[in-house]
């Protein structure tokens, strides 16, 4: 179905996956220019839309997840910061944010921003040095490795438990009695 008008094509999500990925590329790259940028899922999933031409009735939430995370892997391959970190429910929604998610956004105002506040990038490396000291402090002493331990003998059966018998025929323990309770 096309929109002759418009020239956009109305897609099942899986279809414009793909597509949809490398328009949020774009455009939480453009949000990462400005520092303390972030969008809505609800904003990007409109953008992408837009931009690719190519649309979907299904709702933003059943498909956003699957482009972000195309996203991700785009970023990964290509050696850029986690852009997914950009994207928040509500554009006021930036009070309790998680420390890991501020290290991912600062990674990309970092990485695209040329408005980054001096003091912020000196705070941010302060702050990375004192981690990483942190861990080196609580990294234990190297211990000094053991001897390997020498095999274990096994214990030999107990003499007074015989050996199970086994019936010739149906392959079954035989009971006590010594007779097959299946083949006699």
């Amino acid at each position: 179905m096309t929109d002759g008008a418009t020239a956009e094509r109305w897609v099942k999500p899986t279809e414009a996956t793909r597509e949809w990925a490398a328009a949020a590329g774009e455009v939480l790259t453009g949000v990462a220019e400005h520092y303390l940028g972030v969008i809505t899922y609800a904003d990007l999933a409109e953008q992408v839309q837009s931009r690719t031409g190519l649309r979907t009735r299904a709702p933003y939430r059943s498909w956003i997840g699957s482009v972000l995370a195309a996203v991700v892997a785009n970023c990964r391959a290509e050696g850029l910061p986690p852009l997914s970190s950009l994207v928040v429910y509500r554009a006021d929604s930036d009070a309790d944010v998680e420390e890991g998610t501020a290290l991912a956004r600062f990674a990309c105002y970092r990485r695209f921003a040329v408005d980054v506040p001096v003091e912020a990038v000196a705070e941010a490396d302060a702050l990375a040095r004192a981690k990483e000291a942190a861990a080196q402090e609580a990294k234990p002493a190297a211990r000094p490795r053991r001897a390997a331990a020498a095999p274990r003998e096994r214990k030999p059966k107990k003499p007074d438990e015989p050996e199970p018998q086994i019936c010739p025929t149906c392959f079954m323990q035989l009971p006590t009695s010594g007779i097959c309770d299946n083949c006699s």
